[in-house]
């Protein structure tokens, strides 16, 4: 996937121009030590003040040692698992352990001095600085693991501070700050390149802010980010507003709810790491795609754990004919296990839906793709799903998603997707199924 390549492209270019600037400062004849790096140190001991060399003591214990190398990243772990990413936290971890590392081996390939006026005491090789380079791998994970704007200026704030307060402590020269900053950053990009899918970053690089979608008074989209607690009443609103046909299904129901606790919630509260959802650039949960990797299991939870906690909140209306929410209802009550018949060669399935502010924008192919990515990591063999026939734009993008029309029956079109490169069941090939009120997309 796209993010995946940027990630590595972006993450080795960081770490080439390390090296490169290495050898620019030590291995050729002179370096830089004469030149741009002895006049910064100068200019540094000449600006120095008390509360300066105050905050650069304090970022000097803070930035490095055990509470560097330990606390910090042990800390950072703790969040993570607390907001229950704990794949999260373990990429954390190897992108602290892999750029201290790389910090190391390249301390001792360049062997370089560090300037004669040090005002504190360290290890040996001044290129690059570990102390720039864990403030780059901090900045650089959180952003990654919660992509959001005052983390990226805070972390790039947190970073240039750091590499500040080396030079003015004169225990390092500016470039060793500057390749440090670098490599822990590279290190941190190349290591969630490696474990993007299995760690459900769910990174995407963000759209742009302005143009032709702004013109048209689309609201611009951030991000494609992992399902939180946070987002499930967002499930919710997203779910009715999208539930009539694509349309807004607002008030057609006694109570709204009904959609997002047959189509949406559970599938978040069972698989919250099949779950992506789309936040716009205001914050605001627009869109998602929850699954299961597993139809027959999900299914059995449905009917034993979720809808009996939930069945007593929607009466059926005793109509004759039965209602459209009684339908819904109705239908909620009778899923189980072994009732989807596509479930034995697909058996995965999915529910998708954007706000129409979203749509357009390619942001149904991200999710997607997103989650297909996951479920061929997991080994599963395919996935399928029903759509409303009225729902006339979905088919052909299911299509061009590499999706194929299954056995259906006039109330549901099903679609299916192998991921094994096993070939796909025939239309018609199946009797039809019951899948009565289950056709609202």
């Amino acid at each position: 996937m796209m993010q995946r390549r940027w990630l590595v492209a972006t993450g080795g270019s960081l770490i080439t121009v390390a090296c490169l600037l290495g050898i620019l400062v030590v291995l050729l004849p002179q370096g830089a030590t004469n030149g741009f790096d002895a006049a910064w140190n100068t200019a540094m001991a000449e600006i120095r003040q008390p509360w300066m060399l105050a905050a650069a003591h304090a970022l000097n214990r803070i930035g490095g040692g055990w509470v560097a190398t330990v606390l910090v990243p042990v800390l950072i772990g703790v969040l993570m698992i607390v907001l229950r990413r704990w794949r999260a936290a373990v990429y954390a971890a190897i992108a602290f352990v892999a750029s201290a590392a790389l910090v190391q081996l390249l301390k001792e390939i360049y062997a370089r001095a560090r300037p004669d006026d040090m005002l504190v005491s360290s290890d040996f090789g001044s290129f690059p600085s570990g102390h720039a380079a864990n403030a780059a791998t901090i900045a650089t994970v959180l952003w990654i693991v919660f992509p959001r704007v005052w983390v990226a200026v805070a972390g790039i704030l947190w970073t240039v501070a750091m590499a500040l307060s080396r030079t003015l402590l004169s225990v390092h020269w500016i470039t060793d700050t500057i390749g440090g900053a670098m490599v822990g950053a590279g290190a941190a990009l190349v290591v969630a390149a490696a474990v993007l899918a299995w760690a459900s970053l769910g990174w995407q690089r963000p759209e742009s802010t302005g143009g032709p979608l702004a013109a048209e008074g689309k609201a611009p989209v951030s991000l494609i980010r992992p399902y939180r607690p946070s987002d499930r009443e967002s499930l919710y609103d997203v779910c009715v507003k999208t539930a009539d046909a694509g349309g807004d299904a607002t008030g057609l129901f006694t109570d709204d709810r009904l959609w997002g606790d047959v189509f949406a919630v559970p599938y978040a509260e069972r698989h919250p790491d099949l779950c992506w959802v789309v936040e716009s650039a205001d914050g605001r949960t627009v869109g998602y795609v929850v699954a299961t990797d597993d139809t027959d299991a999900f299914e059995r939870w449905f009917r034993d754990e979720w809808w009996p906690t939930r069945a007593e909140n929607y009466p059926l209306s005793g109509e004759d004919p039965p209602t459209r929410q009684d339908g819904i209802i109705l239908y909620a009550s009778r899923r189980g296990p072994a009732r989807e018949t596509h479930a034995r060669d697909y058996p995965a399935h999915l529910h998708i839906d954007l706000l129409p502010e979203t749509q357009g924008q390619g942001l149904g192919r991200r999710l997607v793709e997103t989650l297909f990515e996951e479920l061929r990591r997991r080994g599963v063999a395919g996935l399928h799903l029903g759509m409303n026939p009225e729902n006339n734009g979905a088919g052909a993008f299911y299509e061009r998603l590499g999706m194929h029309r299954l056995d259906s029956d006039p109330d549901t079109v099903m679609y299916g997707v192998r991921f094994d490169g096993a070939p796909f069941a025939v239309p018609n090939a199946r009797p039809p199924v019951d899948r009565t009120a289950c056709r609202r997309r």
